[in-house]
This record gives C-alpha cells, sequence and structure tokens, in this order.
C-alpha cells in the first residue's frame, strides 16, 4: 500500500513538473526571444486611420476611372506619396450618384445588408474630404468583405475592398523600452557591466524630469556632441610622424557636405528587403566594420562612401583588416573608447585596443585614402545625453558605432535615412546579415546602451511609422538645417 501510494505521488510529482516546465519555456519564447515587449502595436494609431483612408480614396478613384476590373492595391498604393496623383487623375470625371460602401455581413448593425453611405460628392481637389472619411472609418473597420458601389445613370459597378492590410496590426519600436522588459540573461549581462564600470563612469549630470520634445533632444545633440577626428598637434598626437599620417583636412571639412545619406545597419533583418537600390540612390553611404555588399545587392545596396570601424576589428589578426579588400572602398573611421574622464594622453597610453601601429601601417600602405580617427570625447558626451534622457541607469559603456555614425551623417548631411536600426517588420534575432549567428542582445543591447540609443531615435525621427515596419527606415535632419536657441 505505500509504495502503490509513493508511485502515485511519484507520478504526480513528475507530470506536474512537466506541465510547469512546458508553460515556463512557452512563457519565455512568447515574452522574451522574441522581444516583443519592445515593439509597440499602433493598430489605433493617426497613421493607420491615414492609410486606411487613403484605401477608400484609391478604390473610389479607380472606379470613377472606369476600371471593370481592381484586384487590389499594393501598400505602396496607398501611401500618401502617391495620393494626390490619384486624386489628379480623378478631376475630370464627375459622380452622379455618390459611392457607397456596402456589406452582407448578417452581425453588423444586425442587417443582412449594411451600407456607408458617402453622399453626392463632385470630384474636386478632395474627392471626399478627410473629415468625411474620417467619421465613417470606425463603423468600416466593423465591415467583413465590404464592397464598394458606384451608381451612374447608365450603371452600376462593384468591387470587393479589402481592408485587412498589414497595417492594421503594426508592431514598431516602443520609445518608452526599458531594460525590466529584458529576460533573465541579458537582465544579467547588463547589471555585470554596471558593477564592473570598466570606464570608470562618474555621471554628474542632471536627469530630465519632463520629457523633451524631438526638436528639444535634436538641439541637445547638434549642441553638445562634437563630431571631431584626432587632428596633428592634439595631446600625444603631435611627433613628425604622426602629421605623416594623420590627414590635413578635419573629418567634417573632407565629407560633404551632402543632401541625402543613408545609414545602413548590419542587422539580420535587412535580409529580403529588396532595399539596395533605394539606398544606392543616397549621395552618400555608411556601413559598419565587416559588412559586406558582394552578394548581398538587392538588399544592401553596392556603393559604399564612409565605413565605421571598431579597434577591435583593427587589431585582431584573425579578422585580417589589412588584407581584406572591403576597407580599401571609400573613407575610414576607426573609433576606441577611453575611460570616461580621460583626456587623450592617458588614453594613448591605455587603449581598449593598441590599434595605433596598425593604423600607421595602414596609412603607409593605403596613403591615399582617407582615414580618421574618432575623438573619444564624442562618445560619453552622446552617453551624458543619453542618461539624462533616461529614467533608470543605463549601461556605463561607450555608445555603438552605429548610434555615432548616425550623428556623423546628421552633421555632413541635410537629410539621414536610416536603415535597420530600429528594427522592421522583418525583426530577427540574426544578428547580422553575413552571419549566422544569433542573439536577441544584438537588437536591444548587452554591452553597448543599445535599447536606449533606439528610444532615442525614436523620439527624433521624422518619418511615418509605417516607415519603420515596412523598411525599418527612419528619417533624420541633417543639424544644419534647423536653428537652436542659443544656450
Amino acid at each position: 500500500m505505500v509504495r502503490r501510494r509513493l508511485w502515485t505521488m511519484k507520478k504526480v510529482f513528475f507530470f506536474t513538473s512537466v506541465t510547469v516546465l512546458c508553460l515556463y519555456m512557452v512563457f519565455y519564447k512568447m515574452c522574451c526571444q522574441k522581444g516583443n515587449l519592445f515593439l509597440t502595436n499602433r493598430s489605433n494609431s493617426t497613421e493607420t486611420k491615414r492609410l486606411e483612408y487613403n484605401l477608400i480614396q484609391w478604390a473610389i478613384q479607380e472606379i470613377v476611372r472606369d476600371k471593370k476590373v481592381i484586384v487590389g492595391p499594393n501598400q505602396e498604393d496607398v501611401t500618401q506619396d502617391s495620393f494626390p496623383k490619384t486624386i489628379e487623375a480623378a478631376q475630370n470625371h464627375q459622380l452622379s450618384s455618390g459611392v457607397i460602401l456596402k456589406t452582407s455581413d448578417s452581425r453588423v448593425n444586425g442587417s443582412s445588408n449594411s451600407e456607408i453611405q458617402f453622399k453626392e460628392t463632385a470630384v474636386s481637389k478632395d474627392l471626399l474630404p478627410t473629415s468625411m472619411v474620417n467619421r465613417y472609418l470606425s463603423r468600416v473597420r466593423q465591415l467583413k468583405e465590404p464592397t464598394i458601389v458606384h451608381n451612374t445613370a447608365a450603371k452600376s459597378t462593384k468591387i470587393k475592398l479589402t481592408l485587412k492590410n498589414q497595417w492594421n496590426s503594426w508592431m514598431i519600436w516602443n520609445e518608452e523600452s526599458s531594460s525590466n522588459n529584458l529576460n533573465r540573461r541579458l537582465q544579467t549581462v547588463k547589471n555585470s557591466y554596471m558593477s564592473m564600470n570598466k570606464y570608470a563612469v562618474n555621471f554628474t549630470g542632471t536627469r530630465k524630469l519632463k520629457k523633451l520634445s524631438s526638436k528639444e533632444l535634436l538641439c541637445e545633440l547638434k549642441q553638445r556632441v562634437q563630431v571631431m577626428s584626432i587632428e596633428y598637434g592634439d595631446e600625444a598626437f603631435t611627433t613628425s610622424d604622426w602629421q605623416e599620417y594623420i590627414p590635413n583636412k578635419t573629418l567634417t571639412q573632407a565629407l560633404g557636405p551632402f543632401k541625402m545619406c543613408a545609414v545602413v545597419a548590419s542587422a539580420g533583418s535587412i535580409l529580403r528587403s529588396k532595399l539596395g537600390m533605394e539606398i544606392d540612390a543616397h549621395d552618400a553611404v555608411l556601413r559598419f566594420n565587416g559588412a559586406p555588399t558582394i552578394g548581398f545587392e538587392s538588399d544592401v545596396g553596392r556603393r559604399t562612401t564612409i565605413r565605421i570601424v571598431n579597434s577591435q576589428v583593427m587589431s585582431r589578426q584573425e579578422l585580417k583588416f589589412h588584407d581584406n579588400n572591403l576597407y580599401r572602398t571609400g573613407t575610414l573611421l576607426v573609433w576606441d573608447p577611453a575611460p570616461y574622464s580621460a583626456n587623450l594622453t592617458e588614453w594613448f597610453k591605455h587603449p581598449d585596443y593598441n590599434f595605433f601601429e596598425n593604423y600607421k601601417r595602414y596609412r603607409k600602405d593605403n596613403p591615399n585614402q582617407l582615414f580618421y580617427i574618432i575623438n573619444p570625447k564624442m562618445q560619453w558626451q552622446l552617453w551624458d545625453i543619453l542618461q539624462e534622457n533616461t529614467a533608470e541607469d543605463i549601461q556605463r559603456n561607450p555608445p555603438s558605432s552605429g548610434m555615432m555614425g548616425i550623428l556623423l551623417m546628421m552633421t555632413i548631411c541635410d537629410q539621414t535615412d536610416v536603415y535597420e536600426f530600429l528594427p522592421s517588420k522583418r525583426q530577427t534575432d540574426l544578428c547580422h546579415y553575413y552571419e549566422k549567428f544569433q542573439d536577441q542582445a544584438c537588437t536591444i543591447g548587452a554591452y553597448h546602451p543599445l535599447m536606449f540609443e533606439k528610444n532615442l531615435v525614436k523620439r527624433i525621427n521624422q518619418g511615418s511609422d509605417e516607415e519603420i515596419y515596412m523598411k525599418g527606415k527612419v528619417t533624420l535632419p541633417g543639424f544644419g538645417t534647423f536653428q537652436c536657441p542659443k544656450t
């Protein structure tokens, strides 16, 4: 009897343990591995409403232009850019009996034949006023297989209109992302870096009690972050050999000015994006470290104007920096983190990676290629702004190459389009599009305060949310295109 009870208790314990383990794995996969807690659903955003409005307008215009068969629009057909052209093309037509949105769904309004009537409207500058369409949008979302009916004295034309486009369930980067949502492993990593404080960060700034506007944040970056390179004559760079190797022109003198620039992140989510031609259409293109273009042209483009590498890429022999033709295209910039309060002499004596001799060797072998060393002051000026505008403590490590590259291009370009720094609908844990390694830390950060960088970029974005969702594209103004109040 006792043995039977023990056996029963063992079975119960075993099955309970298995059930709890399975539930934990499901919860972990949903909440941690996929990073969905760092995305925000914009199903009710004004951008979605505008897209729905444009979708209705698009279908009505196609009817007015006597289209017999309408398959349904592509995403590009209903964007704001193409919208005014469609209105203009329809201006010479007249509606005699208006347009009706109609459905046979019996669940709507308790009717078997529900209709939304857009009253008689002549085609003018505003085919259907925005206010009129917006008034019906809440009802339009309820329609099951809506049909647009165009009645004239001579005929009646019907088409089915699918309003279930994928923008209705956008998931885009949440600018309020917090490390409280990190999975346990990344929480541990972040806390380790915080306690380690390798760069002796002693933050004495003031946290912003009030959330700054986009314009205020842009002015903070413009006025306080000095995008500059090491120049001959700077402390520790005064000997004659450095005069030979450091370019005569400063970084901002040699590069630009450009009108339209692109920053191409190395994220795995850029695969299958087909953004290559759009990226190459920019006046200048910035890439990072060993990100290749050959074999990936359709997604990342072919051109490279500037490439930022970290000192580790130059120093590790297995990366073969000197032998790789990848680095011989465009202007090169290298950065290495210095201690938070160190001067240039202290940094020169104790760099993170001793890349200075490799720098001289590369300059000697490639004297005609511009190659700059980024002044490490820039990293911590940027870090201060990130910390001041974040309620919690961020990693006490320098910002990423991506964030420094974005600020560089904002300095020398009138407009900068950044691709896949904020993840698109193709978001993945694949770290780089040219490698197979996967880790969620590549998206939300471990060493770098990457999550907080993305929060800031989302706040200063001048583009639309659907461009983030579709392309991972953020549009930022150049520092020379706007004025800031004097400090």
